[in-house]
């Protein structure tokens, strides 16, 4: 067997005589899965933290996964009205229509359920996104009705409302994209059981990827003595385990999931977001089901203030994730933050202001972690050596719960990081070695994940 310390390997020679390169019964295949995050972690942090606690074997290269919404939909269960429409007064029945474009589901409307319509003007003209900041003379009003049916049609769902009190005392305008929020049930004395409606999970998929990388060496060159090191085969050997490993974080980084002429390519987490994210340059975006935060601040910007801001979204109950995310980040963004550090409340802070501290330690896995800890939730802010040249602004939250890796194992084979040595040739005098994973990385739950890139550090 191999032997393996302190980032090394040593292979010495398998099974007899390597010179003999016509020899081929010296192939042999060693297992190298819980040893390769061991090596250099401090260059691919993610894949090391994937293998540590996120490590799901697959038996299939289209690996399938179920997605589970119900801490999602039981927070935040709203519907938009379908066109301006007015509200009947108190007693009286109004037939809504539901918006349900873009495939937004309203499968849980029953009735019996009881419906909150409020109007809360707080910027110009009620609902109309202008952003004026005149204050706003309209009455807050708000209306409450009852579900007495609903019909969901070929391209329309419609529901029939009873009013049951409203603030105006009088009919009500809805506008059009109007939220409208369950406020739970209410039914008659005697009355049998309700409708049901089913929480379905949702289905998803992804792919395996194969990574190759070979070493080769000419055995005129193994037999030669070189100064520097006692073994050039040996640190060979190492670089190319190091480089196998690295390439598997890139794709797991920058990835997008795809199949093409019979090759596979796995999901990476920046990839993932940026293809299902919608960006914004700084402003909160309401929670959407599979779309991830993403968006982009000058340095300027990301004081506490606007950190708390973006936590604010990020970290909503809303999108299902846990309050405690592994952020990745540039070595420029982790200079910007240590500089902020303690002066973090505006940018017009100076050394005598009131300061927040953002502690360093040591994590369980050799990294270096900045600890920033908010009223909404918590980031461990790591590293990551890879976001450079056009990532080098990038800050990606993981939530940890909703990502795996998943090596192909089946059938009794391990396709994990594996070692084959002597691949050459029978007739060629060299001795070559091949590193090969077959993995892929399962992205879960998209909104629990967020890409922030920090513009001009």
């Amino acid at each position: 067997m191999p032997t393996f310390n302190q980032g090394q390997v040593n292979f010495g020679t398998p099974g007899g005589n390597t010179t003999d390169s016509a020899s081929l019964s010296t192939r042999r295949l060693y297992d190298f899965s819980d040893r390769i995050a061991d090596l250099a972690p401090d260059e691919s942090p993610f894949f090391v933290y994937l293998s540590k606690v996120g490590k799901v074997p697959t038996t299939d290269s289209q690996f399938r996964f179920l997605e589970d919404r119900t801490k999602v939909h039981m927070t935040d269960r709203s519907f938009l009205i379908k066109g301006a429409q007015t509200l009947a007064a108190a007693g009286s029945n109004t037939t809504l229509l539901v918006d349900t474009s873009g495939g937004a589901s309203v499968d849980f409307l029953i009735k019996g359920m009881v419906v909150q319509f409020a109007e809360h003007p707080n910027t110009g003209t009620p609902n109309d996104g202008s952003g004026d900041t005149t204050l706003d003379t309209e009455a807050i009003t708000q209306a409450i009705g009852r579900i007495e049916s609903v019909s969901h049609g070929a391209s329309d769902t419609s529901i029939v409302v009873k009013t049951v009190e409203a603030s105006s005392g009088s009919t009500q305008l809805l506008q059009d994209d109007g939220e409208a929020v369950i406020i739970g049930t209410s039914y008659e004395q005697g009355s049998g059981a309700p409708d049901v409606f089913s929480q379905k999970l949702d289905d998803g998929f992804g792919y395996t990827q194969i990574f190759k990388t070979a070493c080769e060496m000419s055995n005129t060159a193994r037999a030669t003595v070189y100064r520097g090191y006692a073994d050039e085969w040996d640190r060979i050997w190492n670089l190319k385990l190091r480089e196998h490993k690295i390439d598997i974080e890139r794709a797991m980084l920058f990835g997008m999931k795809g199949s093409r002429s019979g090759i596979q390519y796995t999901d990476g987490i920046v990839g993932h977001i940026i293809k299902n994210g919608t960006a914004t340059n700084g402003s909160i975006g309401a929670y959407a089901e599979s779309t991830p935060y993403l968006a982009s601040y000058a340095t300027s910007e990301l004081t506490f203030d606007g950190l708390l801001t973006a936590f604010e979204t990020m970290y909503d109950p809303a999108r299902g994730g846990s309050d405690k995310k592994l952020c990745l980040v540039s070595r420029p963004v982790m200079s910007h933050f240590n500089k902020l550090n303690g002066g973090f409340v505006s940018a017009s802070l100076t050394d005598g202001d009131t300061r927040y501290n953002f502690p360093s330690s040591k994590g369980a896995f050799g990294h270096t972690v900045l600890s920033v800890d908010t009223v909404h939730g918590s980031a461990s802010m790591v590293a990551e050596p890879l976001f450079r040249n056009n990532a080098s602004g990038h800050m990606a939250f993981v939530d940890l719960d909703q990502v795996a890796y998943r090596p192909l194992v089946g059938n009794g084979m391990n396709r994990d990081t594996s070692i084959t040595t002597n691949v050459q040739q029978a007739d060629e005098d060299l001795r070559k070695d091949m590193i090969l994973t077959e993995a892929g990385l399962e992205v879960t739950l998209p909104e629990t994940h967020a890409l922030i890139n920090l513009e001009g550090v």
